[in-house]
């Protein structure tokens, strides 16, 4: 949630062999919302999550809300 208001920023678990730019475009293609910044980590039980930061054009609290993250 910290992340949510502060950083305007949406995680979502993403499949493995995903690119930050394949992330991106599925962002778009999927919400049409734009990400300025996409950063992934794997975990240690081996899944891969993305930090999406959206533009400052949308907030991520009300897009949260709109694909039911909240």
């Amino acid at each position: 949630m910290k992340k949510i208001e502060m950083n305007n920023t949406l995680v979502f678990i993403v499949d493995r062999k995903a690119s930050k730019s394949m992330i991106k475009q599925a962002i778009w293609k999927l919400y049409e919302i734009k990400a300025l910044k996409v950063n992934t980590l794997i975990t240690p039980k081996a899944a891969k999550k993305a930090y999406v930061r959206l533009e400052p054009d949308f907030d991520a609290l009300d897009v949260a809300n709109k694909i039911g993250i909240i």
